[in-house]
């Protein structure tokens, strides 16, 4: 029964509390703080956009020319191991 009734004052307690009502310019306050915060400028976004792109690029064109010289190498060890001469008996 005790702890009932200490529940029940507990629930109790935010009987008379008021909600808070915000400042009435505070909205306005806001949207100018967010007004002033530093933006990037678009000449700097596409100049990040072209550095990655050229970067991708050249990535693409080691990787292509590596697996080419990689698939030139094979080619080589075959044709070297290849026997040169057409005499099938010695």
């Amino acid at each position: 029964m005790e702890k009932e009734n200490w529940i029940e004052s507990i629930l109790n307690s935010t009987n008379g509390v008021k909600p808070v009502e915000p400042n009435d310019d505070l909205f306005s306050k806001i949207k100018n703080r967010i007004k002033q915060q530093d933006t990037v400028s678009a000449k700097t976004v596409w100049l990040v956009a072209a550095s990655i792109a050229v970067l991708v690029l050249l990535n693409f064109s080691i990787i292509n020319s590596k697996s080419k010289q990689r698939k030139d190498a094979a080619t080589a060890y075959l044709e070297m191991t290849i026997n040169q001469s057409n005499q099938l008996y010695k």
